[in-house]
C-alpha cells in the first residue's frame, strides 16, 4: 500500500498536500472509503479518505504498530557538488539506503560550481527527490537536503558520534570496528570527481573526521557514498541484530 507524507493534523484526520491530492486522484483513481497508509510527525497510520476535493483528508483508522524503518544510526552525509545527473542520483539512493539528512558542499575541485542565487532552486529539486525516494522505499521520515556549504568550518553543526571522510590516499580499513551498536550517529564525507586537496583534508581533520580508506579499487564519486552508507547500514544493523540475540 503506498504511503504519504504529511504535516497537517486536526483530530483524527490527515491532510495532504496538493501534489499528494492530485496524484491520489487523478493518476490512482483513489475514491472515498478507499485506505492508504499516511505518515505523520515519523508515526504511519492506516487511514481511510473522507474528502477528495480541494485536498484529500483521511480519517485514522489506526496506528501501525512495529512500523518504525529507519536506521538506529542517523547517518549525515555531506556530499560534494557534482554533475546535475549525478548528484540527483546520489541523494535517491541515499535516502532508499536510510540517510538522515544530506549536506551538499561546494570544493576546491568539484567541476560542478554553484552560486549562492543558484542554489536554492537546487536544493528545492534535491528536496523533492528525496521526498519521493523516502516514499519509495517506505521511510519513516522525509531526509533533509540542507543548503550548500561553501565553507568546511560551516559543517561544524553537522557533527556526529563517528565522523569520516573517505581518502584514496588513506590506508586504514579498521575504521569498520568503530561502528557498533552504540553509535546513534556518523557524518560521512564524499569528495568530488577530483577528489578532496590536501589542504580540504587538513581542515576536516582539525574538525574531528578520521580520514579512511574504502579499499585497494577506485570508486567514482557517485559510487562512493552508496558502498560507504551500504557498509554502515550492514554494520549497525548485523551488530544491532547480534545485541538483541545475545
Amino acid at each position: 500500500m503506498e504511503c504519504y507524507f504529511t504535516n497537517q493534523k486536526k483530530d483524527q484526520h490527515l491532510i495532504l498536500d496538493v501534489n499528494d491530492t492530485k496524484h491520489i486522484i487523478k493518476v490512482l483513481r483513489h475514491e472515498i472509503n478507499d485506505e492508504v497508509v499516511v505518515i505523520f510527525n515519523q508515526q504511519k497510520y492506516l487511514t481511510k479518505i473522507i474528502i477528495t476535493n480541494p485536498l484529500v483528508v483521511c480519517q485514522i483508522i489506526k496506528q501501525l504498530p512495529n512500523s518504525n524503518n529507519e536506521l538506529p544510526c542517523k547517518i549525515t552525509l555531506v556530499m560534494a557538488l557534482l554533475k546535475e545527473q549525478k548528484f540527483d542520483f546520489i541523494i535517491q539512493k541515499a535516502v532508499e539506503l536510510g540517510v538522515y539528512q544530506i549536506i551538499p558542499l561546494q570544493l576546491t575541485r568539484c567541476v560542478s560550481v554553484l552560486t549562492a542565487i543558484k542554489t536554492q532552486q537546487k536544493v528545492a529539486r534535491w528536496q523533492k527527490i528525496a521526498l519521493a525516494a523516502a516514499k519509495q522505499s517506505n521511510r519513516n521520515l522525509i531526509p533533509f537536503v540542507a543548503p550548500v556549504i561553501f565553507n568546511l568550518t560551516h559543517l561544524m553543526p553537522y557533527l556526529s558520534q563517528l565522523n569520516l571522510v573517505a581518502d584514496e590516499n588513506a590506508s586504514d580499513m579498521s575504521w569498520t570496528n568503530n561502528i557498533n551498536h552504540n553509535l546513534t550517529s556518523i557524518t560521512i564525507v564524499i569528495g568530488p570527481e577530483g577528489g578532496i586537496s590536501a589542504q580540504e583534508i587538513i581542515i576536516l581533520k582539525t574538525l574531528g573526521f578520521m580520514n579512511i580508506s574504502l579499499g585497494k579499487l577506485i570508486l567514482r564519486a557517485e559510487t562512493a557514498p552508496i558502498f560507504l552508507i551500504s557498509i554502515i547500514n550492514y554494520e549497525t544493523n548485523v551488530k544491532l541484530l547480534e545485541k538483541i540475540n545475545d
